[in-house]
């Protein structure tokens, strides 16, 4: 079945019903955007009933409800993809309920945490009013964590509850005033997201390449640089990474890294 777009025009609702339709087996292939992030797994069906997922680091049904909250990004359904045994058993119509209100959940704690590298931190004189707070043990163990260094994606890993999970509970402390969110500079944003990117494309030698890069560009410490100095430190890394790989691949990586300032910065 040719199958192919774009989430922003085709929601997951609609790919899961249309492939439950025509009972087909296989697999959908999405890498997708949620607030400058990017996702990549996959939807496994058989005879239109989904029956597995995939995604690094989350389990089928949390991969499945995660894709549900992908606002835009490409999507391939693949016939020849299949799995041996079943890792999902609930029914299409109910992923489809819960998808939905995690979609819309989601959209909700936007409102309050526009990205997952924002940093928490607590209230150092919390003002709560005449309610007693109480909190469940998933909510301390968030609220320990809290420190006004670790960032939220961070939390979410540590704490082994999830993204999704996590944010929940940040916002409710939020809004319970106990903790504050810490705005975070350009630098603490895109540092990691360049190592990460110029690592895939120079290797063992980006580390030292961006160092470079940071020291030309006058950045003495890059978690406290500008979004014009970060950009300025990718034409640095363009420059020393063509001595070392191919000028064409080089060139690549940078437009990658401008890429990704661009949506982080958005």
């Amino acid at each position: 079945m040719a199958l192919a777009g774009d989430l922003s025009e085709f929601p997951l609702t609609d790919i899961i019903q249309l492939v439950q339709l025509s009972k087909q087996t296989g697999g959908v292939h999405i890498r997708g955007q949620r607030a400058g992030r990017t996702f990549e797994g996959w939807i496994y069906f058989r005879d239109g009933k989904i029956i597995g997922a995939a995604m690094p680091g989350l389990q089928p049904l949390e991969a499945v409800y995660t894709f549900f909250t992908l606002v835009s990004g490409p999507f391939r359904f693949h016939d020849d993809k299949r799995i041996d045994a079943p890792t999902i058993t609930v029914s299409n119509e109910v992923i489809i309920m819960e998808g939905v209100m995690r979609q819309d959940a989601w959209t909700r704690i936007h409102e309050h945490i526009p990205s997952m590298a924002a940093v928490p931190r607590l209230v150092l004189n919390p003002t709560t009013g005449s309610s007693e707070i109480n909190l469940e043990p998933e909510e301390w163990r968030v609220l320990t964590m809290v420190d006004g260094r670790n960032k939220l994606v961070q939390i979410a890993q540590r704490s082994g509850l999830g993204e999704f999970r996590t944010c929940e509970i940040v916002v409710q402390l939020l809004q319970n005033g106990l903790i504050e969110m810490r705005e975070t500079s350009p630098g603490e944003r895109l540092a990691p997201e360049f190592e990460r990117i110029a690592a895939g494309f120079v290797g063992a030698g980006a580390s030292a390449l961006l160092e470079e890069a940071y020291r030309l560009a006058g950045i003495p410490d890059p978690s406290r640089a500008s979004g014009d100095q970060m950009l300025a430190v990718v034409e640095y890394f363009e420059r020393g990474a063509a001595q070392v790989v191919d000028p064409l691949r080089a060139r690549e990586a940078a437009s990658q890294l401008r890429a990704r300032a661009s949506q982080l910065l958005a």
